[in-house]
Protein backbone atom coordinates (compact mmCIF):
# COMPACT_ATOMS: atom_id res chain seq x y z
CA UNK A 1 0.00 0.00 0.00
CA UNK A 2 1.06 3.67 -0.40
CA UNK A 3 -0.55 6.83 0.32
CA UNK A 4 0.40 10.27 -1.19
CA UNK A 5 -1.16 13.53 0.16
CA UNK A 6 -2.61 16.75 -1.73
CA UNK A 7 -3.87 19.72 -0.25
CA UNK A 8 -6.66 21.22 -2.22
CA UNK A 9 -9.41 23.97 -0.92
CA UNK A 10 -11.77 22.11 0.25
CA UNK A 11 -9.49 19.34 2.07
CA UNK A 12 -6.80 17.14 2.03
CA UNK A 13 -6.97 14.11 -0.61
CA UNK A 14 -5.31 11.25 0.20
CA UNK A 15 -4.80 8.66 -2.79
CA UNK A 16 -4.10 4.88 -1.43
CA UNK A 17 -3.06 2.58 -3.77
CA UNK A 18 -2.71 -1.46 -3.40
CA UNK A 19 -4.37 -2.90 -0.36
CA UNK A 20 -5.34 -1.89 2.64
CA UNK A 21 -5.25 -4.79 4.77
CA UNK A 22 -4.21 -6.27 8.29
CA UNK A 23 -0.44 -6.30 7.37
CA UNK A 24 -1.24 -2.10 6.47
CA UNK A 25 -3.44 -1.18 9.00
CA UNK A 26 -0.70 0.75 11.44
CA UNK A 27 1.24 1.93 8.43
CA UNK A 28 -2.27 3.72 7.15
CA UNK A 29 -2.83 5.35 10.75
CA UNK A 30 0.70 6.27 10.94
CA UNK A 31 0.80 7.85 7.54
CA UNK A 32 -2.72 9.88 7.71
CA UNK A 33 -1.43 10.76 11.30
CA UNK A 34 1.72 12.27 9.91
CA UNK A 35 0.57 13.66 6.92
CA UNK A 36 -2.41 15.59 8.61
CA UNK A 37 -0.20 16.51 11.49
CA UNK A 38 -1.20 19.18 13.67
CA UNK A 39 -3.77 21.10 11.16
CA UNK A 40 -6.55 19.12 10.59
CA UNK A 41 -9.04 19.51 7.87
CA UNK A 42 -11.48 17.67 5.98
CA UNK A 43 -10.48 14.49 3.73
CA UNK A 44 -10.99 12.76 0.73
CA UNK A 45 -9.90 9.30 0.37
CA UNK A 46 -8.94 8.79 -3.34
CA UNK A 47 -9.67 5.08 -3.94
CA UNK A 48 -9.33 4.25 -7.49
CA UNK A 49 -6.54 2.78 -7.05
CA UNK A 50 -7.53 1.21 -3.94
CA UNK A 51 -7.76 -2.95 -5.14
CA UNK A 52 -8.62 -4.72 -1.96
CA UNK A 53 -9.96 -3.69 1.94
CA UNK A 54 -10.19 -6.31 4.69
CA UNK A 55 -12.09 -5.97 7.23
CA UNK A 56 -8.95 -4.81 9.76
CA UNK A 57 -8.85 -2.25 6.51
CA UNK A 58 -12.46 -1.52 7.15
CA UNK A 59 -11.87 -0.72 11.19
CA UNK A 60 -9.46 1.58 9.87
CA UNK A 61 -11.09 3.64 7.74
CA UNK A 62 -13.91 3.67 10.67
CA UNK A 63 -11.01 5.06 13.04
CA UNK A 64 -10.45 8.11 10.73
CA UNK A 65 -14.10 8.60 10.34
CA UNK A 66 -14.40 8.91 14.07
CA UNK A 67 -10.81 11.13 14.41
CA UNK A 68 -11.81 13.48 11.92
CA UNK A 69 -15.60 13.79 13.78
CA UNK A 70 -13.53 14.54 17.13
CA UNK A 71 -11.95 17.42 15.77
CA UNK A 72 -14.70 18.37 13.69
CA UNK A 73 -13.42 17.40 10.28
CA UNK A 74 -15.58 15.13 7.74
CA UNK A 75 -14.59 12.23 5.57
CA UNK A 76 -15.32 11.29 1.70
CA UNK A 77 -14.66 8.72 -0.37
CA UNK A 78 -13.71 9.40 -4.35
CA UNK A 79 -13.27 6.43 -7.09
CA UNK A 80 -14.36 4.09 -4.98
CA UNK A 81 -13.80 0.34 -6.72
CA UNK A 82 -16.75 -2.42 -7.54
CA UNK A 83 -14.26 -4.43 -5.12
CA UNK A 84 -14.37 -2.14 -2.55
CA UNK A 85 -17.96 -0.89 -2.93
CA UNK A 86 -19.34 -4.73 -2.54
CA UNK A 87 -17.52 -4.25 0.81
CA UNK A 88 -18.41 -1.29 2.18
CA UNK A 89 -21.95 -2.80 0.95
CA UNK A 90 -21.29 -6.47 2.46
CA UNK A 91 -20.73 -4.66 5.95
CA UNK A 92 -23.57 -1.70 5.57
CA UNK A 93 -20.67 0.41 6.08
CA UNK A 94 -22.11 2.61 2.42
CA UNK A 95 -24.73 3.88 5.26
CA UNK A 96 -21.93 5.27 7.46
CA UNK A 97 -19.26 6.36 4.40
CA UNK A 98 -20.40 9.24 2.14
CA UNK A 99 -18.89 7.74 -0.86
CA UNK A 100 -18.82 10.36 -4.21
CA UNK A 101 -18.28 9.23 -7.67
CA UNK A 102 -14.82 11.03 -8.28
CA UNK A 103 -12.62 13.55 -6.07
CA UNK A 104 -14.71 16.90 -8.00
CA UNK A 105 -17.44 15.81 -6.59
CA UNK A 106 -16.41 14.35 -2.86
CA UNK A 107 -15.24 18.55 -2.31
CA UNK A 108 -18.49 19.65 -3.81
CA UNK A 109 -20.34 17.82 -1.00
CA UNK A 110 -18.30 19.77 1.98
CA UNK A 111 -20.08 22.65 0.80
Amino acid sequence: MNITAESHLAAVVFTITGELAVDEVDHFKRTIKEMLGDAPSDVILDCSDLDLVDSAGLESLLWLTDELDKQGNKLRFASVSQTVTRAFELTRLERVFNVHDNVEAAARSFG
